[in-house]
């Protein structure tokens, strides 16, 4: 059996890892959560996180596989994506020796993540290996449901057997780059205004972007007018080419067998603009 652990950075949107994390914890052996020990972001911003929460993980962690990694994560001298760059290194070397290691976001939910550990379980590369999959954005909640990214050409680095990072959770330095079919959705966008705001200030793509231009954006989109937007990831627009109107909440659209029906997910490519890394994209 291979040893897989998984690692989540706990900040600001610690409450999305309620959504995320029961998919998660009967799949692998060890599951460390890291968070700044001062309670800033990549930014400096400061956030709180209440005992509430970490009563509810206590409570969760009925096989006490929970670590909590409490450290400095934010260094003035660095820039955002610096800093997230750091935490992701310091948390691998946390986790320890493993097979594979998982790197989750609070907000990023696999619709089928014992199929992904199956996947892991039996692929056996003989060389530095980083899997990445296909992330449809839930881009805004509405009356009736979620604004989903449909025709996401998106991907994200999730497994690797070689943690050593050097964009975010990309690590171009020598590593293959595989491409699986298993969705992700992210609760990236899908947020209150001021969450979304907090989110602009210290998400380390901040300085990629007009971040008041493209909340206004935000802000303008409903269930109504969504059809109309075409092309708009913040900063690779092709990215995201249309959204999409699902009804239900996060866990009825997660539990349902037609979601990937609904999301359409292009086909998986190896070269192109599925492979480029946020250092290709950035320049």
């Amino acid at each position: 059996m291979s040893v897989i652990k998984a690692g989540y950075l706990i900040a600001y949107d610690y409450e999305f890892v309620k959504n995320s994390l029961p998919r998660v914890y009967d799949h692998v052996s060890e599951i460390i959560f890291a968070v700044d020990i001062d309670r800033k972001t990549w930014s400096g911003v400061d956030f709180v996180i209440p005992d509430e929460f970490w009563d509810w993980v206590s409570a969760f962690d009925t096989g006490d596989k929970i670590t909590i990694y409490q450290d400095n994560f934010y260094i003035p001298e660095l820039s955002q994506i610096n800093c997230d760059t750091r935490e992701r290194n310091m948390l691998a070397e946390k986790m320890g020796q493993c097979d594979w290691y998982i790197q989750i976001d609070s907000d990023e939910y696999f619709v089928d993540f014992g199929a992904f550990v199956q996947k892991l379980e039996n692929y056996k590369p003989t060389e530095p290996t980083t899997v990445k999959c296909t992330v449809a954005a839930l881009y805004k909640q509405v009356s009736s449901g979620f604004l989903v990214v449909n025709k996401s050409t998106e991907t994200l680095c999730f497994a690797t057997n070689n943690p050593v990072y050097d964009m975010a959770r990309d690590n171009t330095s020598g590593n293959k780059y595989v491409y699986w079919d298993d969705l992700v959705l992210h609760q990236s966008w899908a947020r209150n205004p001021e969450e979304i705001k907090l989110k602009l200030r210290s998400w380390g793509h901040s300085p990629d972007f007009d971040i008041e231009s493209y909340y206004n954006l935000w802000n303008a989109v409903d269930e109504f007018n969504c059809y109309c937007l075409r092309n708009f990831h913040p900063f690779t627009p092709e990215m995201w080419p249309e959204l999409l109107a699902v009804k239900g909440t996060i866990d009825e659209i997660l539990n349902s067998p037609e979601i990937r029906a609904v999301v359409s997910l292009p086909p998986v490519k190896k070269k192109g603009l599925l492979s480029r890394t946020w250092k290709q994209i950035r320049g």
